[in-house]
């Protein structure tokens, strides 16, 4: 399967990407943390978090 980016998504597409590994490589470390501390981190934070994934699928489902 071939895909198609524009030349001016490129580097956005890139960017996101690099973005999106170190915010999973981030979440697990925190999970590390509050995991070997005992002291889970607060579910609105969780829940933030979510909201801001919830509109980053947004943005890239109206993009697509």
């Amino acid at each position: 399967m071939v895909v198609i980016i524009s030349e001016r998504n490129r580097p956005c597409i890139d960017k996101l990407d690099a973005l999106m590994s170190e915010a999973v490589a981030v979440a697990n470390a925190i999970r590390d943390n509050a995991q070997d501390e005992q002291q889970p981190i607060p579910p609105e934070l969780v829940y933030s978090f979510s909201r801001d994934y919830d509109k980053i699928i947004t943005a890239l489902s109206d993009a697509s």
